[in-house]
């Protein structure tokens, strides 16, 4: 199945450039980029925080796309073509999702980056966008639907990579706005594990106390940069604007994903 992935996902990138010269590919502005102007302010707000800590936590990155039309071209393609073209996910690790809508032609698709498909597979996106988005959709609730489905999949991803994660909390919604979402709880760490913390946070209190500018230098270097320690460093951002976003780190599509429409 993977194999016949990247054939297909190769195939539409070497067909893209030829069937679609009068499609429009914008750069992206942020994690949320509303090019169509369906996401109210609060909404917005709400998905950059939820987006930006996601990111911060675990290094995945999700991008959320509206389009004023897609000039004609299939949506699978547009997808596709978005995704190699701004990147989305980490090089060489494609831990990037795009959640693409087409209000105009009443299209939407998740597309899933290789190092989230065992997350997302493409029958668990599908099942996202009809149960989860497209019934908002439908309603003409399209800041409702996108909030709802971007809940659902971090929810999803967070709980199956084992990361303790609540996007709700993150992004302040209450529980009248998800009507759609059962949140799952992040997957609780067992007994082991936070004994293993413990000692493990002990044995670094005593390195600190016994060598601390050692400690000191060792945190400095670790504690910076996006891969770091601390990923983000201390000056990460969690505002409404989508954070300190400086684009994406040069991910690829895995050819997976999912279309719906309304």
């Amino acid at each position: 199945m993977q194999v016949l992935k990247k054939v297909l996902l190769g195939v539409i990138l070497i067909t893209v450039p030829c069937i679609s010269a009068a499609a429009n590919y914008p750069e992206p502005t942020g994690f949320i980029n509303d090019f169509a102007g369906i996401i109210d302010p609060p909404a917005r707000t709400q998905l950059a925080n939820i987006i930006t800590q996601f990111n911060n936590a675990t290094g995945n990155e999700i991008a959320v796309v509206t389009i004023p039309s897609l000039d004609g071209e299939p949506i699978e393609n547009y997808a596709v073509k978005l995704f190699e073209k701004w990147g989305i996910g980490k090089k060489n690790e494609d831990n990037g999702l795009l959640l693409l809508v087409a209000p105009s032609e009443r299209q939407m698709r998740i597309e899933v980056g290789y190092g989230l498909e065992p997350y997302i597979n493409d029958a668990l996106a599908g099942r996202i966008i009809r149960e989860t988005v497209v019934p908002h959709f439908a309603a003409g609730n399209f800041p409702l639907g996108v909030l709802n489905g971007v809940v659902e999949i971090i929810s999803i991803i967070s709980k199956r990579s084992g990361v303790e994660f609540d996007p709700a909390a993150a992004g302040s919604i209450s529980n009248a706005e998800l009507y759609h979402v059962k949140i799952d709880s992040a997957k609780k760490e067992s007994f082991f594990g936070k004994i293993a913390k413990l000692i493990f946070l002990f044995f670094v209190i005593l390195f600190f106390i016994r060598h601390p500018w050692l400690a000191l230098l060792f945190f400095s270097n670790f504690g910076g940069g996006r891969s770091g320690f601390f990923r983000g460093g201390f000056g990460s951002s969690f505002g409404g604007s989508g954070g300190s976003f400086g684009g994406f780190s040069g991910g690829l599509s895995g050819g997976g994903g999912a279309t719906g429409r309304w």
